[in-house]
């Protein structure tokens, strides 16, 4: 690879461009949190029309005020300009500002005096549309301003060759963050693979950094050194990436990921702490309460539907309604996983008969445990595979304990191989209905993603990453995605 490639036009005359950008990338998200607050006070102030009958003039005062807080809580907790940060962790942030704004709001109403309890029903309400909607809104944002040339925030990556080839993919494939990739410039010091970047990137050496001096106040630097010793990071910090307004730094901690981590100084020594959530015991008796809190609700609401399903299972096709499999649940116990039957009552030696005649075929059920075209499924089970209605029974492990809402999908003996030294931490929780692999593309991803997926969950478990991976579990079932 060359040691640079000239961008065109030159990046000197493109300084208005990305100043053009920076301003639409950043108002993109409070026009987006604004747009969900104004469809929050509507529906509001339409619920106290309908209910109470009452309509103030003086309400639009008090919504502009109300925005005002909300930004600056929102402001506070680092959710403006929101860039780069991880959805999950978008999410919590969002959940835990709006609540506060709310909440000051709401004890706002006490001294004010007038209606004060008609105030708070309708502020109550409002908060947990706000609680929905907002976050909505920001994620749809992020999908539609993603697919613009202008979005994202400028980003030069310095360091070493392979992993900032890696960030640059990385970036490249996860639009939503933010960051866009402009320039990447190696240390000729550590020697790498030779990878061209693409196009629309410069490419070059540290050297080059004093090209982009005019932007440092417009761009984000990342710091990309994880096998590079502290003095030469400090070095290449100190004379490239000090005069950039927002630095940051990739340690050499890889596949080594917490949504928990933070930052301490001990006495000039930078540490990161790990907080593991699963290992306290109120966490384990808080998602227990949580569990059959939901699970209670939803069973009496898709009551009508587990028998309509049941029926249209029994008259298909000849067999039982259910089906049961043993799988293993939490510190290796096992226990009877219950589905809608969606196979013919011999599908063991149908699944056999095929793998032995189609070489193909038993090379995906190794890699997988799952075919694409399963001879075995029937007609009815094709529907209820893609719309994930034959799950419906495992409502009643997750009533008895053995199954949680969210969590790592439940895994057969067979399969505890493929998982190595990460079925250590997929023990220490309850396997779940719907998981981060359900959300982040199901069958369409590899088995080694997927237990990557639950060993991320381990890790970073939280109320609020439960929340979220339901949340997003709607629009995978209505989208089907990776279904099949």
């Amino acid at each position: 690879m060359s040691s640079t490639t000239a961008l065109s036009p030159p990046y000197a005359d493109r300084n208005l461009a990305l100043s053009t950008g920076n301003w639409l990338t950043y108002a993109c998200i409070p026009a987006a949190d604004l747009a969900a607050l104004l469809l929050t006070a509507v529906l509001s102030e339409s619920l106290r029309y309908l209910v109470f009958g009452r309509f103030s003039s003086t309400d639009g005062m008090h919504f502009a005020l109300c925005v005002v807080i909300v930004y600056a809580v929102f402001a506070m907790a680092g959710l403006y300009p929101g860039f780069p940060i991880n959805p999950i962790e978008e999410f919590r942030l969002t959940l835990r500002a709006v609540g506060l704004s709310f909440l000051i709001v709401i004890g706002g109403t006490f001294f004010i005096g007038g209606s004060p309890l008609l105030s708070r029903v309708v502020f109550i309400f409002a908060w947990l549309l706000a609680s929905v909607l907002v976050p909505l809104s920001r994620h749809i944002t992020r999908l539609l301003c993603s697919r613009q040339p202008w979005w994202g925030i400028p980003t030069v990556i310095l360091g070493e060759r392979v992993a900032g080839i890696r960030i640059l993919n990385v970036l490249h494939a996860n639009r939503q963050l933010g960051l866009r990739p402009i320039a990447i410039l190696f240390d000729p010091l550590v020697p790498g693979e030779s990878t061209a970047p693409p196009s629309g990137v410069f490419c070059g050496e540290l050297s080059h950094s004093a090209i982009f001096s005019r932007n440092r106040g417009n761009c984000y630097a990342i710091l990309a050194t994880p096998l590079t010793g502290s003095e030469r990071v400090k070095t290449i910090f100190a004379e490239h990436a000090d005069h950039y307004r927002r630095v940051l730094v990739i340690p050499d901690l890889f596949g080594f990921t917490s949504l928990a981590v933070r930052a301490k100084d001990i006495h000039g020594i930078l540490g990161l702490e790990f907080d593991h959530n699963l290992t306290r015991t109120f966490s384990h008796i808080f998602k227990r309460f949580f569990d059959f809190s939901i699970c209670v609700l939803a069973a009496l609401m898709v009551s009508p539907m587990f028998l309509f399903v049941g029926l249209a299972v029994k008259l298909t096709s000849p067999g039982p309604m259910f089906y049961w499999q043993r799988r293993i649940g939490r510190d290796g116990k096992e226990f009877r996983l219950w589905k809608f039957r969606t196979m013919v009552v011999d599908a063991d030696s149908v699944l056999e008969k095929h793998l032995e005649n189609d070489a193909s075929l038993r090379a995906e059920w190794q890699r997988y445990h799952k075919l694409r075209n399963d001879p075995r499924v029937t007609a009815i089970g094709t529907v209820l595979r893609r719309t994930s209605l034959d799950e419906l029974p495992q409502f009643w492990n997750i009533l008895c304990g053995e199954m949680s809402l969210v969590g790592p999908r439940p895994i057969r003996q067979p399969e505890v191989e493929k998982y190595g030294t990460i079925f250590d931490q997929y023990r220490r929780v309850t396997p779940g209905l719907t998981g981060m692999w359900q959300i982040s593309g199901r069958n369409n991803t590899t088995y080694e993603m997927r237990t990557q997926l639950d060993e991320y969950y381990v890790r970073n478990w939280s109320i609020s990453l439960d929340l979220y991976i339901l949340l997003r579990t709607l629009k995978t079932i209505v989208l089907t995605e990776g279904a099949y």
